[in-house]
């Protein structure tokens, strides 16, 4: 075999195997995706509607704001943070010791989960976050 015939063969495996991890990496990341979308929903379901009652308090930050949520005690037991297209970017569940947090905050556009962004500023300015 020829180093011609060689270098081809390897210029082709190396090719397979670059695509091959490039086709594992985006399935990884849709599957880590749909996790947190999953997170995204439990705590929507556990806030209900955005002005509920148990609406606590807010986090703002440049890229998303957060709104909070009180369960017994615990003033910030349920967190939901949107982004300024209204996609929930993160979700954190702190109704126990070891809190759970789902997070797209690195990664927005991933995220399927819409609010309704003029709710959460209307929220925001109520609560004088602005």
């Amino acid at each position: 075999m020829s180093w011609r015939t060689r270098s081809a063969a390897a210029a082709a495996a190396i090719l397979v195997v670059v695509a091959a991890l490039v086709a594992i990496g985006r399935w990884e990341s849709s599957r880590e995706a749909t996790r947190e979308i999953r997170g995204f929903h439990i705590v929507q379901r556990l806030v209900g509607p955005l002005d509920s009652p148990t609406l606590s308090g807010f986090r703002v930050f440049p890229a998303f704001d957060c709104l909070t949520y009180r369960r017994g005690a615990n003033p910030f037991a349920l967190e939901l943070c949107v982004d300024h297209a209204g996609r929930v970017v993160e979700a954190i569940d702190r109704r126990q010791e070891t809190r759970r947090i789902w997070s797209l905050r690195y990664h927005p556009s991933a995220s399927t989960v819409r609010v309704n962004r003029a709710e959460v500023d209307r929220l925001l300015r109520k609560m004088g976050a602005e």
